[in-house]
């Protein structure tokens, strides 16, 4: 995939579930890299926007299906689903993440600090320690070369890797996506997001 990238979304777009009913799946998903969850092993984006409406995001989307045909339950949107990138809010952009099994669980905090060149940088990684797996998220600080001189972690999410075993490792389906919603109705102008290295690993 090319380097760098922009794409953009129209207001009122967003991802997110809360009850009793609310479950809306419509951001702009262009870019998506598709395999088994048994086989993720990491991804990384790096992105800036000019942040002004509330709650305006960009970052990474990680979308979990069944190969099955899902739970029994009709849905307009994936069984279970991460997010994680900058999302406006209060006024100023703040590191957000966000899982989803049955409803969202969200979690922000400050952009205390940027790469060298001004952007932002988020990896999430495949872990593993005495106490089982996990992903882990992380914001990556990058020096003037673009190398990695700090790792600040800012979620570990237990659940998403805890039925990649099902169905001999096949029932489980993982998309891999950049990320970018504007959530807000009142402007008719577009969220522009600068994306680039947008890298997906999987077990071969």
């Amino acid at each position: 995939m090319p380097n760098t990238f922009t794409l953009e979304a129209q207001p009122n777009t967003d991802i997110w579930r809360k009850p009793p009913v609310k479950d809306i799946f419509n951001a702009p998903i262009s870019r998506t890299q598709p395999g088994l969850l048994k086989n993720f092993q990491s991804a990384r984006i790096t992105f800036w926007a000019d942040w002004t409406e509330r709650y305006d995001q960009a970052g990474l989307l990680l979308t979990l299906d069944r190969a099955s045909g899902g739970s029994g339950q009709q849905r307009s949107s994936p069984e279970r689903w991460v997010k994680t990138g900058i999302e406006y809010y209060q006024g100023v952009p703040q590191l957000s993440a966000v899982g989803c099994d049955r409803f969202a669980d969200w979690h922000v905090s400050p952009l205390a600090r940027k790469s060298a060149d001004g952007t932002v940088t988020l990896e999430v990684v495949r872990e593993g320690d005495e106490n089982g797996k996990s992903i882990w998220i992380y914001q990556l600080i990058l020096d003037e070369e673009g190398k990695v001189k700090e790792k600040q972690p800012m979620r570990e999410i237990c659940w998403f890797l805890a039925d990649e075993g099902e169905g001999e490792g096949k029932e489980w389906k993982l998309e891999v996506s950049p990320l970018i919603c504007r959530p807000a109705s009142g402007t008719t102008e577009l969220l522009k997001v600068e994306f680039k290295d947008f890298v997906v690993e999987w077990l071969s």
